[in-house]
């Protein structure tokens, strides 16, 4: 995982982290994902990308079109899933979703706040 250390300090920013968890609410509701979730968030990587595995395997069931409606709601190509999924032979194929979700929600907030911030009066 890159950049494991960047990751974690910009999820325990208190600015961005609450972003970030609007963000992950929005984009799981909007998919017909349970975001029940989010709420429980801590800012910290592992336990995040552990309770987005949790919810994307349980409910793997329900039908491949509701996780590429999350992976196209969050912006994530199907390219991009099967170029990381290729990188990654040997790494649980969920796990390289909960990680692309995660690092992709993150660039939305970021993104978002630059651009907020930077706004001229």
């Amino acid at each position: 995982m890159e950049n494991l250390s960047n990751l974690n300090n910009q999820l325990t920013s208190k600015d961005l982290f609450g972003a970030f968890k609007i963000q992950l609410a929005k984009d799981f509701e909007q998919s017909n994902f349970p975001s029940s979730f989010v709420e429980e968030l801590e800012p910290n990587y592992d336990r995040i990308h552990e309770k987005i595995l949790f919810e994307v395997q349980r409910n793997k069931t329900k039908t491949d079109s509701n996780l590429m409606r999350l992976l196209n709601r969050i912006d994530i190509s199907e390219a991009q899933l099967n170029r990381y999924l290729n990188e990654s032979k040997n790494e649980n194929r969920y796990n390289v979703i909960a990680e692309l979700i995660i690092k992709r929600v993150l660039q939305k907030v970021v993104i978002k706040q630059h651009y907020k911030n930077n706004e001229t009066p």
